[in-house]
Protein backbone atom coordinates (compact mmCIF):
# COMPACT_ATOMS: atom_id res chain seq x y z
CA UNK A 1 0.00 0.00 0.00
CA UNK A 2 1.00 3.22 -1.10
CA UNK A 3 1.32 6.37 1.27
CA UNK A 4 -1.35 8.87 -0.15
CA UNK A 5 0.24 11.58 -2.49
CA UNK A 6 3.48 9.99 -2.28
CA UNK A 7 4.47 11.03 -6.04
CA UNK A 8 3.67 14.38 -5.19
CA UNK A 9 6.47 14.22 -2.27
CA UNK A 10 8.86 12.64 -4.90
CA UNK A 11 8.11 15.11 -7.55
CA UNK A 12 9.19 17.74 -4.60
CA UNK A 13 12.39 16.11 -3.57
CA UNK A 14 13.11 16.07 -7.10
CA UNK A 15 13.01 19.48 -7.99
CA UNK A 16 14.21 20.35 -4.64
CA UNK A 17 17.25 18.18 -5.41
CA UNK A 18 18.03 20.81 -8.78
CA UNK A 19 17.24 23.86 -6.79
CA UNK A 20 20.30 23.17 -5.10
CA UNK A 21 22.16 22.25 -8.10
CA UNK A 22 21.21 25.74 -9.38
CA UNK A 23 22.69 27.53 -6.59
CA UNK A 24 26.29 25.83 -7.00
CA UNK A 25 26.31 27.22 -10.40
CA UNK A 26 25.52 30.23 -9.98
CA UNK A 27 28.77 30.42 -7.54
CA UNK A 28 30.63 28.97 -10.35
CA UNK A 29 29.55 31.41 -12.66
CA UNK A 30 30.63 34.12 -10.27
CA UNK A 31 33.80 32.59 -9.66
CA UNK A 32 34.33 32.17 -13.49
CA UNK A 33 34.09 36.05 -14.30
CA UNK A 34 36.68 36.51 -11.63
CA UNK A 35 34.59 38.21 -8.88
CA UNK A 36 34.99 36.12 -6.09
CA UNK A 37 33.26 35.17 -3.53
CA UNK A 38 32.14 37.45 -0.39
CA UNK A 39 30.90 36.02 3.38
CA UNK A 40 27.52 37.52 1.70
CA UNK A 41 27.53 35.46 -1.12
CA UNK A 42 28.72 32.24 0.46
CA UNK A 43 26.14 32.91 2.66
CA UNK A 44 23.33 32.92 0.04
CA UNK A 45 24.56 30.41 -1.73
CA UNK A 46 24.99 28.13 1.31
CA UNK A 47 21.13 28.55 2.58
CA UNK A 48 20.23 27.26 -1.08
CA UNK A 49 21.91 24.87 -0.96
CA UNK A 50 21.03 23.72 2.47
CA UNK A 51 17.16 24.56 1.43
CA UNK A 52 17.32 22.66 -1.06
CA UNK A 53 18.92 19.35 0.42
CA UNK A 54 16.33 20.07 3.50
CA UNK A 55 13.59 20.29 1.30
CA UNK A 56 14.33 17.23 -0.35
CA UNK A 57 14.73 15.10 2.68
CA UNK A 58 11.92 16.52 4.25
CA UNK A 59 10.00 15.20 1.30
CA UNK A 60 10.80 12.11 0.98
CA UNK A 61 10.95 11.52 5.02
CA UNK A 62 6.43 10.47 4.65
CA UNK A 63 7.10 7.89 2.37
CA UNK A 64 10.36 6.74 3.95
CA UNK A 65 8.31 6.81 6.98
CA UNK A 66 5.17 4.79 6.02
CA UNK A 67 7.35 2.34 4.48
CA UNK A 68 8.87 1.41 7.75
CA UNK A 69 4.52 0.26 8.71
CA UNK A 70 3.95 3.39 10.63
CA UNK A 71 0.01 4.39 10.38
CA UNK A 72 -0.61 7.07 8.25
CA UNK A 73 -1.81 9.61 10.89
CA UNK A 74 1.07 8.79 12.71
CA UNK A 75 3.49 9.21 9.78
CA UNK A 76 1.62 12.95 9.21
CA UNK A 77 2.43 14.01 12.55
CA UNK A 78 5.73 12.57 12.97
CA UNK A 79 6.57 14.13 9.38
CA UNK A 80 4.81 17.46 10.68
CA UNK A 81 7.05 17.47 13.48
CA UNK A 82 10.33 16.76 11.49
CA UNK A 83 9.43 18.91 8.74
CA UNK A 84 8.09 21.84 11.17
CA UNK A 85 10.78 22.26 14.22
CA UNK A 86 14.01 22.77 11.36
CA UNK A 87 11.52 25.22 8.65
CA UNK A 88 10.85 27.34 12.02
CA UNK A 89 13.96 27.35 13.20
CA UNK A 90 15.57 28.29 9.61
CA UNK A 91 13.24 30.95 9.05
CA UNK A 92 13.88 32.04 12.77
CA UNK A 93 17.61 32.26 12.15
CA UNK A 94 17.87 33.76 9.33
CA UNK A 95 17.68 37.72 9.73
CA UNK A 96 20.26 37.44 12.46
CA UNK A 97 22.64 35.65 9.68
CA UNK A 98 21.95 37.98 6.98
CA UNK A 99 23.10 40.59 9.40
CA UNK A 100 26.22 38.67 10.21
CA UNK A 101 27.38 38.69 6.64
CA UNK A 102 26.10 42.06 5.24
CA UNK A 103 25.10 45.71 5.79
CA UNK A 104 22.81 45.70 3.83
CA UNK A 105 19.24 46.17 5.01
CA UNK A 106 16.93 42.77 5.40
CA UNK A 107 14.21 43.36 2.18
CA UNK A 108 10.24 43.92 2.91
CA UNK A 109 9.79 41.10 0.87
CA UNK A 110 11.79 38.61 3.46
CA UNK A 111 10.51 39.84 6.36
CA UNK A 112 6.58 38.82 4.50
CA UNK A 113 7.84 35.35 3.35
CA UNK A 114 9.34 34.81 6.94
CA UNK A 115 6.25 35.75 8.55
CA UNK A 116 4.18 33.72 6.04
CA UNK A 117 6.86 30.45 6.41
CA UNK A 118 6.29 30.25 9.76
CA UNK A 119 2.56 30.79 9.93
CA UNK A 120 2.45 27.90 7.32
CA UNK A 121 5.06 25.54 9.68
CA UNK A 122 3.32 26.58 13.01
CA UNK A 123 0.34 25.17 11.52
CA UNK A 124 2.52 22.17 10.61
CA UNK A 125 2.63 21.60 14.51
CA UNK A 126 -0.66 22.25 15.16
CA UNK A 127 -1.23 19.15 12.40
CA UNK A 128 1.07 16.70 14.49
CA UNK A 129 -0.91 17.70 17.44
CA UNK A 130 -4.43 16.61 15.64
CA UNK A 131 -5.80 19.86 16.45
CA UNK A 132 -8.35 21.41 15.46
CA UNK A 133 -8.39 18.45 12.70
CA UNK A 134 -6.99 14.76 12.86
CA UNK A 135 -3.12 14.77 11.07
CA UNK A 136 -3.58 14.63 7.67
CA UNK A 137 -1.40 15.10 4.20
CA UNK A 138 -2.48 18.69 3.43
CA UNK A 139 -0.94 20.37 5.78
CA UNK A 140 2.53 18.54 5.46
CA UNK A 141 2.33 18.90 1.73
CA UNK A 142 1.33 22.76 1.97
CA UNK A 143 4.68 23.27 4.41
CA UNK A 144 6.74 21.52 2.45
CA UNK A 145 5.58 23.44 -1.00
CA UNK A 146 5.77 26.86 0.27
CA UNK A 147 9.20 26.39 1.66
CA UNK A 148 10.03 25.47 -1.28
CA UNK A 149 8.49 27.69 -3.32
CA UNK A 150 9.40 30.57 -0.85
CA UNK A 151 13.45 29.77 -1.74
CA UNK A 152 12.54 29.80 -4.99
CA UNK A 153 11.11 33.16 -4.76
CA UNK A 154 14.25 34.54 -2.54
CA UNK A 155 16.73 33.00 -5.33
CA UNK A 156 15.17 34.62 -8.08
CA UNK A 157 15.72 37.97 -6.21
CA UNK A 158 19.04 37.31 -5.35
CA UNK A 159 20.21 35.66 -8.69
CA UNK A 160 21.42 39.35 -8.93
CA UNK A 161 23.41 39.73 -5.80
CA UNK A 162 25.81 37.10 -7.72
CA UNK A 163 26.26 39.49 -11.10
CA UNK A 164 27.15 42.88 -9.39
CA UNK A 165 30.64 43.61 -7.94
CA UNK A 166 31.90 43.17 -4.63
CA UNK A 167 31.51 46.95 -4.09
CA UNK A 168 27.78 47.07 -4.49
CA UNK A 169 27.20 45.00 -1.71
Amino acid sequence: MELPHETYFYALATVAITFAGFATILMALREGRGAGMSRFHLWVAKSYIQSGLVTAVSSMLPPLLFAFGIGEAATWRVSSIAIGLPALFMLMTAPRQWRAVTTMPIRMRLWVQISVGVVINGLLLLNAAGWPMPPAAGPVMLAVSWNLFGFFAQFAESVSFFFEDEDEN
